[in-house]
């Protein structure tokens, strides 16, 4: 009987739309997929997804490896969390599951300095009764370590647990040890998901 839902956070529960972000500044979109392509999918910002690197030491690397990109990387860099907004249809659920009973979890690949912004910012982190989060522990999903970091930490079960996240891929791993898992995409209706998987709801 699943009595833990577990929450991954970017694109789950809060936006994660860099290139729609960056139109409020260029409307250049080759301009911003390049941007994106130097800037978020790269070894640096995993290394900030690990805890490895603060964000003001990407900020100077980057500034450094791309100097005629200076000006807007420090507008990125300044304004960026600003983008990481509630997904409010989702955040409901969170509530009914929490007066329903269930317990609540988080793991999610996270920089340290933008959970502690968001977390400050967003009243909705007290439903958790635990998080783990990748710029804390220092590892990432997909590794295996990052989910059993959760199961140890909270004696839980995996058979009752159900995972979600919006990266099929770090679905695998949850489903290997056990977990039920929903693979929440933009036009998933995750109370359906969770009805179909027996969740009062």
């Amino acid at each position: 009987m699943v009595k833990n839902i577990i929450f991954d956070l970017g694109n789950v529960l809060l936006k994660w739309e860099p290139d729609h972000f960056l139109l409020q500044y260029t409307s250049d979109m080759d301009y911003i997929k390049d941007f994106i392509s130097k800037v978020i999918h790269t070894k640096l910002w995993l290394e900030l997804d690990q805890g490895k690197i603060s964000l003001e030491s990407a900020k100077e690397i980057l500034i450094s490896l791309y100097p005629i990109e200076k000006d807007f990387l420090i507008l990125f860099f300044n304004n960026w969390m600003d983008m990481l907004t509630p997904i409010e249809k989702n955040l409901q659920i969170v509530d009914e599951l929490k007066l329903n009973g269930y317990k609540l979890y988080v793991i999610s690949n996270f920089i340290k300095e933008a959970y502690k912004y968001v977390t400050k910012k967003y009243s909705f982190f007290s439903q958790f009764d635990g998080q783990i989060i990748s710029g804390f522990e220092h590892i990432i999903k997909p590794n295996k370590q990052i989910y059993t970091i959760l199961l140890n930490r909270y004696k839980l079960n995996p058979k009752d647990c159900i995972f979600i996240d919006d990266v099929s891929g770090f679905l695998r791993p949850a489903k290997k040890l056990g977990m039920k898992t929903i693979w929440c995409r933009p036009n998933t209706d995750l109370k359906k998901e969770l009805k179909n998987l027996h969740i009062n709801i």
